[in-house]
C-alpha cells in the first residue's frame, strides 16, 4: 500500500496528498480483492486440442500416397519446381536447383552442393520443394539430403615469373628458347 505525504502549501491553496512508493516497512494487506486471472487470447487461438493434431497427422497420410515413381518423373517434377522459381524471379533458388540430382534408397533425393551459401539458400525453400515433390509424385516417403562437395582449388599464376613457370610446365621447349634468346621473364 502506498503512503501519503502532506505538503505544506500557501494558505490560499488546499493541501494536496501525494502518493509515495511503499517502503520496505510493514506491509498491510490490501483492501482490494484479487482479480481472477484473465486467459491469454493468443495462447488459446494457437493451442489446438490433441484430437485436432491427430487428425492432421492422419490427414497428411491421406494427402500423399505411396505411389511408385521413376527417376524421369522425379526429374520432371524437380525441373518444374525450378522453372517456377525462375519465373518468380528467385534466380538464386533456381541456381541451387540447377544441379545434377541422384536418387538413393528409392525415396531419398541427393543434391550435391559446392558451398555453404547454396545450402543456406536451399534451407529457405526446402519445405516448399519437398511438399511439391510429394504432391506431384504422390509419395509421402520422399526426402531430400544434401552433400557438401569440396571444391578443387586451382592454381592461378599471377606474376610474370609464375606465368612463365606455368607455361614451361606445359611446354618445356620455352625454357630452351628463353636461354637461347637470353630473355628475362621478370621484365
Amino acid at each position: 500500500m502506498q503512503e501519503t505525504r502532506v505538503e505544506e502549501a500557501p494558505e490560499k491553496e488546499k493541501k494536496q496528498e501525494i502518493p509515495l512508493p511503499a517502503s520496505n516497512a510493514t506491509k498491510r494487506p490490501s483492501a482490494l480483492k484479487s482479480t481472477t486471472r484473465i486467459p491469454n487470447i493468443s495462447k488459446i487461438l494457437h493451442d489446438k486440442p490433441k484430437s485436432q493434431e491427430k487428425d492432421e497427422k492422419t490427414e497428411d497420410r491421406e494427402i500423399y500416397g505411396e505411389k511408385e515413381f521413376s527417376e524421369d518423373d522425379l526429374r520432371s517434377a524437380w525441373k518444374e519446381f525450378a522453372e517456377s522459381r525462375k519465373q518468380q524471379g528467385k534466380n538464386s533458388e533456381f541456381t541451387v536447383m540447377d544441379q545434377p540430382i541422384t536418387i538413393r534408397d528409392t525415396f531419398t533425393v541427393i543434391l550435391p552442393l559446392t558451398n555453404a551459401v547454396k545450402l543456406n539458400i536451399l534451407d529457405r525453400f526446402r519445405s516448399d520443394l519437398i511438399t511439391h515433390l510429394k504432391t506431384k509424385l504422390d509419395n509421402r516417403h520422399i526426402s531430400l539430403e544434401t552433400e557438401l562437395l569440396k571444391e578443387e582449388v586451382s592454381y592461378k599464376p599471377y606474376t610474370n615469373k609464375e606465368k612463365f613457370d606455368y607455361l614451361i610446365q606445359k611446354k618445356p621447349v620455352l625454357r630452351e628458347l628463353k636461354d637461347r634468346l637470353g630473355l628475362d621473364p621478370d621484365f
